[in-house]
C-alpha cells in the first residue's frame, strides 16, 4: 500500500485544476474525477473504465493507470498508459510514468524507448538518464547469481505488511490485515488503515505469528494510518508516521478546500513502561506541517541524527531525504542531504544501520525498476553523503523494494517488497547473505585413482553447466542458493552415474562435497568361457513373520532380500521384506541385533566396504523410522569378504550369482 498516501499524497497529479469541458454533461466523468481528486482511487476505477474509450483523452487514461498502480495492478496500468502515450498532446510526465511501469514489468527495451522520448523534452532530468542506464543493465543484473536468498516470512498476510524493524526480541511492522481494530476503511485502496503490529522473533528470520498491537495509553493505533516506525537504540522511544485526514476530505467539500487535506506527519511515542509494555506519551515532531508530508523517520543508533522523507518546498523533485541533528531544544531545522542522494523522483524510507551508513529507497537512481534500496555513507570531513550504491538482488527487484532494516553484521536484513509472491500485496522478507559452493571429485572405483576430463552435467531451474573435471578429477563451482541440482557423471569406458544435491543455506559449511566412484562395465562373457564350480554357502533363512526361536550369536539371512547393483537406497519391495524383520523385533522387544550387508565382487575392496556400510545403515534407518530403538541395532558392512557364492574370477560369475552375494542378514546379539 505504500504507493498510497505515502508516495502519492503530495506527488504526481494530485488535484485536478479543472474539469474537462464536457464534465457537466458527463456524470460518469464527474464521478471519476471527483473520486480521483479526493484520493478515492479504487472507487474512481469503474467510472474511468467506462468513459476512457469514449473520450480518448490521455489524462483520463493516465488517471486510470495511476488508480491501477495504487491497486498494484501493473499490467492494467501499463495498458492504460500505452493508450495515453499514443494520443496526440500526451504530456511528457505521462510518458515517464509509462516507462517506469514498463521497467517494473521488466520490459526494459520498450521502457528505454519511451524514456528517450521523455529525455528529448527534459534534457536536464538526471533521473531519466539514470533510468536509461538502469534499462541497459537490468537484464544482466537480474540474471546474475545472487549473494544470498530472500525468504518470504510466514506471518505475511494477503494484505499489506511492510516497514519491518526490530524492537527487543520482536519484529514491528505496519499492517492493514492481521488485527481488526475496527478502523475506518482507506478510500485509496478500499482496505483497512494501518496498525503497528509485532511478532516474536527468537532468531534472525525465525518469527512467529503471535500478532500483538504496539499499544500506548492513548493515541496509538487509532483512526487512520499508523506506521511505519523506528525505535531509539535503547527502545524507549518510537518514531512513527501517521496519516491525519481532515474529515472533510472524504465528505462533500471540494478537494481544493484547504480543510480537505491528507497530512503525513511524524509522531514520537515516549516514556515506555516495561512493566505495562506501553508508551505513556505521544507528541508530534516539531517540524510537522499541514502543507507537505513529513514521514518515514529513522534515528541513528547514537540518537544524534534523525532522517526522514519529505516533499517540502525547494526540494529536488518528489520526496527527498532530510536530516535533523539533536539539540538542547529538540532537533535542528531540517537539512536536505543534497542531490548526490536526492533526485527528481522519490527518495523514501531512510534507515540508519550505524551512525554513518544510511539506507533508503528511490525510483530516481540507476535501478531495476520501481523503488530500489540504496546505501550511502556520511563523510564528516567533506560534510556530504557518498554516491548511493544499489544493494542488488535478491533484495532489489523490478518491483517496489523498501524499508530495509539491516543487522549490524551486514549479512542479514529484513525488508519489504510488492514483488509477486505466495501472499498478495506488500510482504516482509528476510535476507541472509550466503554463497554456496559444490566440489565434485570423481574416482575409479577399483583403483581410487582420480578420473580427469570426466564430463559433468549440472542442472537446475536457473543454472546449467556442461563441464569437465580437472587433472585431479575435481570440479569446483558456485551454486544458486536454495535450489535442487541434478548432476550426471559421464566418462568413456565407465558406467554413468548421477546424484542430486540441494544448495541449502542452513548448512554448517558453505561448500558441499560429493565423491563419485565410477565402475567399468563387466565385459560380456564369451561362449567358450566356463563358469567355475562354486559352492553355495548355506545360511539360516528367515522369510516369515511367524513365531521363531532365535539363538544368540546366530546369523539369519533375510529371505528374498537382495540389493540392486551399486545401490543402497531401499526400494518399496525391499521395505516390504524388511517388515518381516520389523515384526520379529516387535515380538521380541528385548532382542538386539547386528545388521550385516554384503556386496558382489565388482568394484574395489574400499568401494565395496563403503557401499555395504551404506546398505546396512539404510536398513537401520528404516527400522528406527518405524519405531525400533536405535540402541537395539548395530550396522555393519562387510563388502565382498563373506560371499554366498565365491567368485574366483569376478568376470566369470553370472548376474544371478552376483545377485545372491548382494544379500542382507542379521546376527542376534541379545534376546
Amino acid at each position: 500500500m505504500y504507493k498510497g498516501p505515502y508516495l502519492f499524497c503530495f506527488s504526481l497529479i494530485l488535484i485536478l485544476s479543472s474539469f474537462f469541458a464536457s464534465a457537466k454533461e458527463n456524470k460518469d466523468l464527474m464521478k471519476a474525477d471527483y473520486y480521483y481528486s479526493h484520493y478515492m482511487y479504487f472507487k474512481a476505477i469503474p467510472y474511468y473504465e467506462k468513459i476512457a474509450g469514449q473520450l480518448n483523452d490521455p489524462l483520463i487514461y493516465a488517471h486510470l493507470a495511476e488508480c491501477y498502480s495504487v491497486q498494484n495492478d501493473l499490467q492494467k496500468a501499463a495498458d492504460a498508459y500505452s493508450k495515453a502515450v499514443n494520443i496526440k498532446d500526451c504530456t511528457p510526465g505521462i510518458v515517464l510514468k509509462y516507462a517506469q511501469v514498463l521497467m517494473q514489468l521488466t520490459q526494459y527495451d520498450e521502457a528505454k524507448r519511451w524514456l528517450l522520448v521523455y529525455r528529448n523534452a527534459n534534457k536536464n532530468d538526471v533521473r531519466a538518464a539514470n533510468l536509461v542506464d538502469g534499462c541497459n543493465n537490468s537484464k544482466r543484473i537480474l540474471e546474475a547469481m545472487p549473494d544470498g536468498i530472500a525468504l518470504l516470512l510466514p506471518f505475511n498476510t494477503d494484505g499489506s505488511d511492510f516497514g519491518p524493524t526490530m524492537w527487543h526480541d520482536r519484529l514491528v511492522f505496519a499492517s492493514d490485515t492481521v488485527i481488526d481494530l475496527k478502523k475506518k476503511t482507506d478510500n485509496w485502496t478500499g482496505r483497512a488503515f494501518y496498525n503497528l503490529i509485532s511478532v516474536a522473533c527468537a532468531g534472525r528470520g525465525q518469527c512467529g505469528t503471535d500478532y500483538t498491537k504496539v499499544t500506548a495509553t492513548k493515541g496509538l493505533n487509532i483512526k487512520y494510518h499508523d506506521g511505519p516506525c523506528t525505535f531509539t537504540a535503547d527502545g524507549k522511544q518510537m518514531y512513527f508516521t501517521r496519516s491525519r485526514v481532515k474529515e472533510n476530505l472524504f465528505g462533500t467539500k471540494s478537494s481544493s478546500n484547504k480543510d480537505s487535506t491528507v497530512v503525513l506527519e511524524i509522531m514520537i511515542a515516549m516514556d515506555y513502561d516495561t512493566a505495562d509494555k506501553k508508551f505513556r506519551t505521544i507528541i508530534p515532531f516539531q517540524y510537522n506541517n499541514e502543507s507537505y508530508a513529513v514521514q518515514h523517520p529513522s534515528v541513528s543508533p547514537n540518537g544524534n541524527v534523525l532522517a526522514f522523507s519529505s516533499n517540502m518546498p525547494k526540494g529536488m523533485g518528489g520526496s527527498d531525504i532530510y536530516i535533523c541533528r539533536k539539540t538542547g531544544d529538540g532537533w535542528s531545522e531540517p537539512q536536505n542531504i543534497g542531490n548526490t542522494v536526492n533526485t527528481e523522483g522519490e527518495e523514501v524510507f531512510p534507515y540508519w544501520v550505524d551512525n554513518r551508513t544510511l539506507f533508503f529507497s528511490s525510483d530516481g537512481h540507476k535501478g531495476l525498476g520501481g523503488l530500489d534500496i540504496y546505501m550511502t555513507r556520511w563523510d564528516e570531513k567533506s560534510n556530504t553523503f557518498s554516491i548511493p550504491e544499489n544493494v542488488g538482488i535478491p533484495i532489489n527487484s523490478s518491483y517496489d523494494d523498501i524499508s530495509l532494516a539491516l543487522f549490524a553484521d551486514g549479512r542479514s536484513t529484513y525488508f519489504s517488497s510488492n514483488r509477486p509472491a505466495a501472499k498478495g500485496g506488500d510482504n516482509i522478507y528476510f535476507y541472509k547473505k550466503e554463497k554456496i559452493f559444490l566440489q565434485v571429485t570423481v574416482l575409479d572405483s577399483m583403483t581410487s585413482q582420480p578420473l580427469p576430463d570426466t564430463k559433468l552435467i549440472i542442472a537446475s531451474t536457473k543454472d546449467n553447466k556442461d563441464v569437465n573435471t580437472d587433472k585431479s578429477g575435481r570440479y569446483f563451482t558456485r551454486l544458486y542458493p536454495e535450489l535442487r541440482y541434478d548432476v550426471n557423471v559421464h566418462k568413456d569406458e565407465y558406467n554413468a552415474s548421477s546424484f542430486d544435491v540441494f544448495s541449502g543455506t542452513d548448512k554448517d559449511t558453505d561448500t558441499l562435497y560429493q565423491v563419485v566412484k565410477l565402475l567399468k562395465p563387466t565385459p560380456p562373457r564369451r561362449e567358450h568361457d566356463t563358469i567355475p564350480p562354486v559352492p553355495v554357502k548355506r545360511r539360516n533363512v528367515m522369510d516369515t513373520p511367524g513365531i521363531r526361536v532365535f539363538e544368540i550369536g546366530e546369523s539369519y539371512e533375510l529371505g528374498h532380500f537382495h540389493y540392486d547393483f551399486n545401490k543402497y537406497k531401499l526400494t518399496t519391495d525391499q521395505k516390504l521384506i524388511l517388515d518381516t524383520l520389523l515384526a520379529q523385533l516387535n515380538r521380541h522387544p528385548t532382542m538386539r541385533i547386528e545388521i550385516i550387508a554384503h556386496t558382489d565382487c565388482r568394484g574395489s575392496d574400499e568401494y565395496n566396504l563403503e557401499l555395504s556400510r551404506n546398505r546396512a545403515l539404510s536398513v537401520v534407518t528404516y527400522l528406527v523410522e518405524n519405531g525400533i530403538s536405535k540402541k537395539r541395532l548395530v550396522s555393519t558392512g562387510v563388502g565382498y569378504s563373506q560371499p554366498t557364492v565365491p567368485c574366483p574370477d569376478c568376470l566369470l560369475c553370472t548376474e544371478e550369482q552376483h545377485n545372491m552375494n548382494r544379500l542382507l542378514e542379521f546376527k542376534v546379539l541379545k534376546l
